[in-house]
């Protein structure tokens, strides 16, 4: 079991060396032996040596892994109480913000007063940017008492709600933007607002704060609360900073006044939750029974902020029930739930299959413990209708194999992919992904297949998903719709980023036609004198010497 848990120093900045032995733990009350300590980065923005962003680099495969998601942010906008007037400063806010998250960093908008995600979670974040830069406010020019009891009412249910149905395990970052709420009542006097279906109670009591910070600690949901405050005195004093300032307060972060350098503040935001730590403890048996426990996670280092959520669920062992049938990796294809008890990670790669216009899906699946054997093995490729259209399941004879190979055929589109496998200690593990089922294209007819990674084994290749000590790796793909007179070739360029500059080049061999036209290339690339990372391989490639089209994938190599 796992406890996740962020530690920030007082520069605000998260502590990355932590040691075991400067973390205790105690669950149920009891103290616990930390069996490890992981840090998870969540990565940042490239920047070059000139000081401009680089494009980030895809993910070289889909990962249920910690380390290969990113945060979950939430932003939620109280359209009600931001002055008119104020748009801009609220579009710079969120800008700000955004250009300090990756690529895998899923954003999802919420205007309180429309009551609904628009748009919903997603790692584009130009959507978000644009919805954000349509942003009117709804503010009135004066509000009375009640009004804005109202309204601070409704907006802290919002919070409340959208915490209710944060995933369970994932972390998120809520980030609540408003020009004040109204402050929690010091009397028995109730504030009552009259509608067309009679009067309303509104009352604002701390209570309603404290659920809020009840309800961040058990779902480690970061909330960090922006005021935006009127650019000039006056006016109605219902809504102020000091209801905000509450649910800061109950939140355990420090409020956000956008009255100064706002790109400074929200960059604050991305610097604090970039980074987290997974403490793992060994719970008793007697403990598996799927209740909840009390978590008291404490750091010794002097001067460290810590977070963590104050409960945990343990959950029952494999064999806790007696007579139940194990479960399969293909009956986790059809549920919605995300196992994340085994760490896989899977990558699709299309090409064209002979004679029929559906495409060849190969999926390549594997345990992030590679020596670690698996029970069973499914994919499934779901329609915009949630329909199963195509699924494999592995025999027994398919799951030696490092990676497992997977291999149908499907019509071109665009489909939600689940990988789904488990281990014999009962542990099961999904990855989700959406998945374009289409081929590169090039030039006039020119198409390629997907950029497939691996290793000479014997005269055979051998697939990889991941490589470490390897001074050298094969990237294989196919190259369709050149007449078989013409010459193809193929030139290997890798570089740190999709924007960054070529750091190496390396040859690519494309073997003659076959029968049905396609040609086979097999690309060498150089590993030796790349560092641990990601990085981007392109292979270009060129008929009768011009330039026609490109395959790009990303490379993850692993290492000290």
């Amino acid at each position: 079991m796992t406890v996740d848990f962020r530690a920030v120093g007082s520069a605000g900045a998260p502590v990355l060396d932590l040691k075991p032995a400067e973390v205790s733990l105690r669950i149920g009350g009891r103290a616990r032996d930390i069996q490890s300590l992981e840090l998870i980065r969540l990565g940042s923005r490239q920047v070059a040596a000139n000081g401009t962003t680089l494009a980030p680099l895809a993910p070289p495969f889909a990962s249920n892994h910690p380390s290969d998601g990113g945060r979950n942010v939430i932003l939620m906008l109280e359209d009600e109480s931001i002055p008119s007037g104020r748009e801009q400063t609220v579009k710079d806010a969120v800008d700000a913000l955004l250009d300090n998250l990756t690529v895998r960093d899923v954003v999802s908008l919420l205007v309180i007063s429309k009551g609904k995600f628009e748009p919903g979670p997603t790692t584009q974040h130009d959507g978000i940017r644009t919805a954000v830069g349509k942003f009117v406010s709804q503010a009135s020019q004066s509000q009375a008492a009640a009004d804005v009891a109202c309204r601070t009412q409704r907006s802290l249910g919002a919070i409340q709600s959208v915490m209710a149905s944060l995933p369970g395990g994932a972390r998120t970052t809520i980030v609540f933007i408003s020009g004040g709420l109204a402050p929690p009542i010091v009397t028995d006097a109730i504030v009552s607002k009259t509608f067309s279906g009679g009067a309303v109670a509104c009352e604002i009591r701390r209570s309603a704060f404290n659920d809020i910070s009840t309800a961040a600690y058990k779902t480690s949901a970061d909330l960090y609360a922006v005021y935006l405050p009127p650019d000039v005195q006056g006016g109605s004093t219902a809504a102020s900073d000091t209801g905000i300032e509450t649910l800061a307060g109950a939140s355990g972060n420090a409020l956000i006044r956008l009255s100064g350098d706002s790109k400074a503040e929200m960059a604050r935001v991305g610097r604090e939750t970039s980074a987290y730590y997974l403490a793992s403890f060994e719970p008793d048996a007697a403990e598996r029974s799927g209740s909840a426990a009390r978590v008291e996670l404490r750091v010794t280092r002097e001067n460290v902020k810590v977070r963590a959520r104050s409960e945990v669920q343990i959950a029952k062992s494999a064999g806790a029930a007696a007579g139940t049938k194990a479960l399969s990796a293909r009956d986790m294809l059809r549920v919605a739930t995300a196992y994340r008890d085994l760490s896989i990670r899977a990558v699709a790669c299309p090409a064209r299959d002979a004679g029929s216009k559906d495409l060849k899906i190969v999926v390549m699946l594997e345990p992030f413990e590679a020596s670690l054997p698996l029970a069973s093995a499914a994919v499934g490729l779901f329609d915009d209708k949630g329909k199963l259209v195509v699924q494999w399941t592995s025999q027994p004879t398919d799951l030696g194999a490092r990676p497992v190979v997977a291999g149908f055929t499907v019509r071109p589109g665009t489909y939600r992919m689940r990988v789904a496998a488990t281990d014999g200690a009962g542990r099961g593990g999904t990855v989700d992904q959406n998945l374009a089922v289409e081929l590169e294209k090039g030039d006039g007819a020119v198409q390629m297949s997907a950029l497939v990674f691996g290793i000479a084994s014997g005269q055979a290749f051998a697939p990889r998903l991941i490589f470490e000590s390897e001074t050298g790796a094969l990237g294989s793909f196919e190259v369709y719709g050149v007449p078989n007179t013409s010459a193809v070739t193929a030139a290997v360029e890798i570089a740190a980023s999709a924007s960054g500059p070529v750091v190496a080049t390396a040859p690519a061999r494309v073997g003659s036609p076959g029968s049905d036209g396609r040609r086979v290339a097999l690309a060498a690339i150089p590993l030796g004198s790349l560092p641990p990372g990601d990085h981007l391989v392109r292979v270009v490639v060129s008929v009768d010497g011009k330039p026609v089209g490109r395959v790009v994938r990303t490379l993850r190599k692993v290492g000290s």
